[in-house]
């Protein structure tokens, strides 16, 4: 507290004309899970896991006219991953950027930093995940009352080099270059607009002079009125994807949601990704991959459709759901998901066609909170799969597949030096 003491003496010995605030602040969020089921079938032979795993944050900011500083330092872990005397730890930066006005209505961010654009299907800080994702580059960002643009680049290397750019992660899962704009626009009061273009590049395993490229472009229409809120986004991916193939695909999400009354919301919608015919020789992917977005939130708690297009053996996903939650008190609410799970397309086993159906997942949440520093989560999970599920997952469908868990999260702030 000394250190925080001394920061906030020279803060305020500033001129007056040049304000500065310092402020830190703590997130920690310990969850316990169980899984009997989760994002594969049950058999005969698997018996429940149940563990606990932690993420402690510390977020430090500092502020003046026209510039910003902000970190977070992370732990992540699972109960007992370490020992009682381990030296081994899990310490690292989740994001560390700067802010810097360039002009009026225009800043620029440089370091690591999450990417949260729109609903977060195809961009998101995955806060689900207790490791969440960031990304290293440059955000050039302008805002008004009615416009929202973002235009975002980033690089990636695994090493300081004296030549080339020779990009070999130990998993291909990232990409060497990524480029972005996102632009919201407030069309009206009761419709908003928002279009989403990106372009991820991914080096070639066998000809690191060779780097294949995805684009994508789409965007969201967005309509409410006083209970009623209705949308529409739909995004189309083309170019070469990192096989080299190329790829024609796209994904469609109508959505209507109603407040019934000020306790109860609804939300009927469906997600619709194209996916490839396994009946037919086609050198051009038809699958259509969420990029680096959230699937927790949109295809069930269960997590069993996060990689595409592996999960869906190239398949494709229609995915209807209905969401109702009903806010008991102030304090607490109550909400259930419920998913229907089909294959877009044609997949085949033993030279034959599997049914599209796959299954039903019901999620039931419940949300509790103390106060403003503490909030309590729990939520419960089936899935009553098809045989076809087995074709993707493996197991057993007539087992019953449950996953459950308990979460606290503490966030406070521990010091700011204009108090």
């Amino acid at each position: 507290m000394a250190i925080f003491l001394f920061i906030a003496e020279l803060v305020q010995s500033q001129s007056s004309d040049t304000i500065k605030t310092f402020n830190v602040s703590l997130e920690f969020r310990p969850r316990v899970e169980f899984r009997n089921g989760y994002k594969q079938l049950r058999n005969d032979t698997t018996t429940p896991a149940y563990f606990g795993t932690q993420r402690s944050r510390i977020l430090f900011d500092f502020k003046q006219k026209y510039f910003k500083f902000h970190t977070s330092i992370q732990d992540i872990r699972i109960w007992g991953q370490y020992g009682q005397e381990s030296i081994n730890g899990s310490l690292n930066i989740f994001e560390a950027y700067i802010e810097q006005n360039i002009k009026s209505n225009w800043l620029l961010r440089i370091g690591r930093q999450n990417v949260q654009l729109d609903n977060g299907r195809l961009f998101s800080k995955s806060d689900w995940s207790q490791a969440s994702k960031a990304h290293d580059g440059l955000n050039l960002i302008f805002k008004t009352q009615k416009i929202n643009s973002q235009l975002m680049f980033f690089f990636n290397q695994t090493s300081e080099r004296i030549y080339e750019t020779d990009y070999s992660p130990s998993s291909f899962s990232n990409y060497k270059i990524l480029s972005v704009h996102h632009f919201n626009v407030k069309l009206s009061e009761k419709v908003t607009l928002t279009t989403l273009n990106s372009a991820d590049g991914y080096q070639s395993l066998t000809n690191k002079n060779v780097l294949y490229v995805r684009g994508n472009s789409g965007g969201r229409i967005e309509f409410t009125h006083k209970n009623l809120y209705l949308t529409l986004s739909g995004y189309y991916q083309y170019g070469n994807i990192s096989s080299g193939n190329k790829v024609e695909a796209y994904y469609l999400q109508p959505e209507i949601k109603y407040a019934v009354s000020k306790k109860i919301t609804s939300s009927l919608g469906c997600e619709y990704v194209s996916g490839d015919d396994a009946t037919k020789n086609n050198s051009i992917s038809r699958s259509f991959v969420p990029l680096y977005g959230v699937t927790h939130k949109f295809m069930g708690n269960m997590d069993y459709f996060t990689k595409f297009p592996n999960d869906v053996k190239n398949g494709g996903l229609i995915n209807p759901y209905l969401f109702l939650t009903y806010k008991i008190s102030k304090k607490l609410s109550i909400r259930t998901d419920e998913h229907l799970f089909y294959l877009q397309n044609k997949v085949i086993d033993n030279n034959k066609v599997i049914n599209h159906y796959l299954g039903f997942e019901n999620d039931l949440s419940l949300k509790y909170k103390f106060n403003e520093f503490i909030t309590f989560d729990f939520g419960f999970s089936f899935l009553l799969a098809e045989k076809s599920m087995e074709i993707l997952k493996a197991g057993n469908s007539n087992k019953n597949n449950i996953w459950s868990f308990v979460m606290i999260t503490f966030n406070s702030e521990l010091f700011n030096s204009l108090k």
